[in-house]
């Protein structure tokens, strides 16, 4: 989000000029040279701004300016990765299914300190009846 912000900075300072080079907009203070060569990059990736000279006579600094094209709004939040695609392409439940629930008994061993011989006496729990 900061390169957005930092893109509608540069676009607002660009439009006041006919075309400025990374080298003048770090001259101005505006932002950094490494700061202000990804926010140009972001521009002219979304149309916002474009290269001015093209070219043979391109080989000294480059030059860009405003297109006037509005830069799109940033995200809000990341989008996650999502499998449900491919999980239903493979046949894969996204929710697990609903099983049938079989009776079931646990066993526990009651240890009885009242019994004089030792000796543990097994119970019987019937579940989900």
């Amino acid at each position: 989000m900061k390169v957005h912000a930092s893109a509608l900075t540069l676009l607002h300072w660009l439009a006041q000029r006919e075309s400025a080079s990374v080298s003048e907009i770090t001259a101005s203070g505006l932002m950094s040279s490494r700061e202000a060569s990804d926010v140009v990059r972001y521009a002219m990736r979304n149309g916002a701004a474009e290269r001015v000279n093209k070219g043979a006579s391109a080989r000294g600094s480059a030059r860009y300016r405003s297109t006037g094209v509005p830069l799109p709004e940033p995200r809000t939040s990341p989008a996650g990765a999502s499998f449900d695609g491919l999980l239903s392409a493979w046949g894969i439940a996204q929710e697990p299914p609903e099983l049938p629930v079989v009776r079931t008994r646990v066993y526990q061993i009651e240890d009885s300190a009242q019994d004089s011989r030792g000796d543990a006496r097994l119970s019987k729990q019937k579940l989900n009846d």
